[in-house]
């Protein structure tokens, strides 16, 4: 059976409300549905950002900068192969 997606408040910054306004006007989506696929793609950056805190709390520094470096370096990756070429460069980055 699927599950049924939660609710959650947010209050949100004006230029934050300003911003998901403009995209969902760009897109034809509501601003509710932008926010939540950005969050639920942003899940596993959340989930080590958590994980980094906690190791930092725990005074396992080195573990910490570990983790980080790991994220900075998927984060990097998943960027570098998402980029699509700007028209007229004929495939060049």
């Amino acid at each position: 059976m699927k599950q049924r997606p939660r609710r959650m408040a947010l209050t949100l910054a004006a230029q934050t409300e300003d911003a998901l306004a403009d995209l969902a006007d760009a897109t034809g989506k509501p601003a509710s549905t932008i926010a939540s696929e950005l969050l639920l793609e942003m899940a596993p950056q959340l989930h080590d950002a958590a994980k980094i805190i906690r190791l930092s709390r725990a005074g396992k520094k080195a573990a910490a900068k570990r983790a980080l470096t790991h994220m900075l370096g998927d984060g990097m990756a998943a960027i570098m192969a998402e980029q699509l070429p700007l028209p007229g460069t004929k495939g060049r980055p």
